[in-house]
């Protein structure tokens, strides 16, 4: 399951996580909704700054409905 850290569930088969890029760089992160037993992911945010304290540097906030 990709996935750097897993975050929230969205649904019974469904994960919201961040993941890294492509690049292998562990702060270079965005929000991917990952599916349990399937590899690709599909993207919910453009990558965030990799620095702290930046105008790009942002939390996800989750709500439950």
């Amino acid at each position: 399951m990709r996935g750097q850290q897993l975050l929230a569930w969205a649904d019974g088969h469904s994960l919201v996580a961040w993941d890294i890029g492509r690049d292998g760089n562990e702060f270079h992160q965005r929000l991917v909704l990952v599916t349990i037993g399937d590899e690709k992911t599909i993207p919910l945010s453009d990558f965030r700054s990799p620095k702290d304290n930046t105008k790009g540097r942002w939390e996800p906030v989750f709500a439950e409905r």
